[in-house]
Formats: structure tokens, sequence, C-alpha cells
């Protein structure tokens, strides 16, 4: 085994793991998908160790040496497209068996994850009519739907805006400015005289950032016995959480002295 192939087997095996993480998927999965593609390309003995935010990987080549490498996640997402597609390559790469052409899984790595993502449009409307149909879900009226329309719809927008600039990387700012803006602007639409209720707009509106996500991946995590990856999952959606619900206390704290 040459050098550049054992540089390639630890670059593409962690841009692999990496591509999950990123994409909203549990450790044990991450780890998974290290090894087999890893196996794949010819390494002996491998095994990874994953946390929310690292990726790190070692293996034994044919010549017995050991080879270790890391790789620190800065992104954390849902993309459930980007997942389906890097498991159905680990499976590919697992049942063909050991591969000579390592150029071949970097390029499919590389489509993977330049992979195109869902438009402004769709998004802007899946988040308005999600935040709709919590609202329903809460036992509000079809005006309270309505208003958490409007305001799912411009939550996203920010969350969008916010994603191109450096707060982006930081999920407590973004959550504290994302309840901030919920609870204001369901405060404003209770002023409206069409009877609409804030606390179901409310409620319906700040579904679509709760972190269920990543605290249904934090149990996940724990249960197949990964504690610290779990135990981090979760603190980072308590953290979510929290930040929602100050950012809530903020935008109503802007609003009474109107």
């Amino acid at each position: 085994m040459s050098q550049i192939l054992s540089d390639d087997i630890q670059d593409i095996a962690v841009s692999a793991g990496a591509l999950v993480l990123e994409n909203g998927g549990e450790t044990y999965r991450a780890e998974d998908t290290v090894v087999h593609v890893a196996k794949a390309l010819g390494a002996r003995d491998s095994s990874a160790f994953v946390t929310p935010t690292v990726v790190m990987f070692s293996y034994i080549d044919e010549n017995d040496c050991h080879h270790t490498f890391m790789r620190r996640i800065f992104k954390r997402g849902t993309n459930m497209l980007k997942l389906a597609l890097i498991n159905d390559l680990s499976r590919r790469l697992v049942l063909r068996g050991k591969t000579s052409n390592p150029k071949l899984v970097r390029k499919l790595l590389h489509r993977i994850e330049k992979a195109p993502e869902y438009s402004c449009l769709i998004l802007l409307l899946m988040g308005g009519l999600s935040s709709m149909f919590f609202t329903f879900m809460f036992s509000g009226t079809f005006q309270d739907s309505c208003a958490s329309f409007i305001i799912g719809v411009a939550t996203r927008l920010l969350l969008i805006v916010l994603c191109n600039t450096n707060i982006g990387h930081n999920n407590f700012l973004m959550s504290l400015i994302s309840g901030a803006l919920i609870s204001l602007l369901a405060d404003v639409s209770a002023t409206i005289p069409l009877n609409i209720s804030s606390h179901s707009v409310l409620a319906g509106s700040i579904m679509q950032v709760v972190p269920g996500l990543a605290f249904v991946n934090g149990i996940r995590d724990i249960i197949s016995g990964d504690l610290v990856s779990g135990g981090a999952r979760i603190l980072d959606a308590v953290m979510i959480g929290a930040a929602l619900s100050m950012g809530s206390v903020i935008g109503v704290f802007f609003e009474r002295p109107m």
C-alpha cells in the first residue's frame, strides 16, 4: 500500500463520516460509515471514534503501519437526502469489497456533498406550513394558523440569512434570535383585531426550531452505548431549548412597552 493510498483512505473515510455528522446522522452511523468505507479501500483493523464535533480514525495498513487521522466538525444541520446517499454509497462499497479506485469514491463523495439543496422558496413555504399545522395541533383557530404561517415564513427567512453569516455556526445565538423574533411577532399578531391568540401562535411557530431531532439522536446514541456523544447531543439540545426560552422572554420584554 503506497503512502498516497494511505492518505486517500484517511481522507475519504473521514470525509464520509463527516458528511453523516454534518447532515444530522447519529454517532454510531458516522462511525460505521467511516469503518466500512475504510475497509472497502483496503484498511485493516480500522476503528473510529466520533463526537458531534470531531471524527477520529485509526487503522493498520498492509505493512503493519499504524495511521491516525482527525477532523473537526464545525457545521451541523439536517439533510435526509444526503444521509440516504452516503448510506447507499457505504453499502455499495461493502458489497463490492476492496476497491482499487479511490478517485471514483472521492468523486462520488464530492457529488453527494454538492447535491442540490431545496430552493429558498420551498424552505420558506415548508417553514410556514409546519408552523401553521403545529398551531392546529395546539387547538389554534384558523386565524391563529394564518398568523403562524406568516411568522413561520419570516423565521425561516431569518435563519436562511443568518446561515450565510458568522452567526450561522452558533446554534445558541441562532435559537436566541429566532425565539425573540417569534415571540415579538406573536405578540404583534395579537394586537390585530382578528381574535388571534398569541399563545397558540407562539407555540405553533416555535416548533419548527425546537431541536427534536438532536434530542432523539442523543437518546439513540446513549442507547447504543455512545455516552459521550449522546450526552453532548442532549446538552446541545437543552442549550438550544434554553436559548429559545430566553429569546421568547426578550421578545415579550420589547413588545410590552409598545
